[in-house]
């Protein structure tokens, strides 16, 4: 019988992204598959009950840090997250449809049981945003954004329903220069831990337009503790 301990206690484990690492470490550990390359991967997937890996939130941030601080690990994660996770340059992406294939790249020999190494797919073309020649008059306001884009400043639009502000402020980040690759890792890292994240709005700035009765709570993340 094996025992598997998710330390620390107190931090909520949430989705089924363990699931993979937790069967490679048993399997390791009962000798059914060799242990000696283990420590070189990184591991996520969700198991289903025949062995399938299905996809899971937060691949794009868990490839991050596979690189951040000089790290070296390569990354094994199911198929359909594979183009997500390669979009960290430098992050060895192996994706694999099943335990099974997993099991294989560690037991075989031959090259042909290998998994391969991932290459990034084509990235969308440059985002289209609202453009600002759509707005008539409002001539005040659009030049404080554009002082405001020109000068990195932050912007409060402040006025009564259906004057124009998420109008304007859908158009602010048209203004704006294209994400740098880091500015655009770091905003889709967090889009892809609430599972938002797609690759046809890669280096799109995100904008919200939350209702203007939201509460202090709700715009910041409400709720209880269970």
């Amino acid at each position: 019988m094996k025992t598997v301990n998710l330390a620390p206690a107190d931090l909520p484990k949430e989705s089924g992204r363990f699931d993979l690492p937790i069967a490679l470490g048993i399997l390791a550990a009962s000798k059914q598959i060799p242990s000696r390359r283990l420590h070189q991967y990184e591991f996520a997937g969700e198991l289903s009950l025949s062995g399938e890996l299905r996809p899971i939130r937060g691949a794009l941030a868990m490839s991050l840090a596979t690189r951040r601080d000089g790290g070296c690990l390569a990354f094994i994660l199911p198929l359909a997250n594979a183009d997500e996770a390669a979009l960290v340059s430098s992050a060895a992406i192996y994706p694999a449809e099943s335990l099974l294939q997993v099991c294989r790249h560690f037991a075989g020999k031959s090259v042909e049981n290998m998994l391969s190494r991932h290459e990034a797919a084509p990235l969308a073309a440059a985002p289209i945003y609202p453009d600002f020649a759509d707005v008539k008059g409002q001539l005040l306001v659009k030049r404080a954004l554009e002082v405001a884009a020109a000068g990195n400043h932050s912007v409060l639009l402040v006025g009564p329903p259906g004057s124009g502000k998420t109008m304007l402020a859908s158009r602010f980040a048209g203004l704006l220069p294209e994400m740098s690759d880091e500015e655009a890792l770091e905003a889709a890292a967090v889009q892809s831990l609430t599972g938002a994240f797609r690759i046809e709005h890669w280096k799109q700035r995100p904008f919200r337009a939350p209702h203007h009765t939201s509460s202090g709570a709700a715009l910041v993340g409400g709720g209880c503790e269970k």
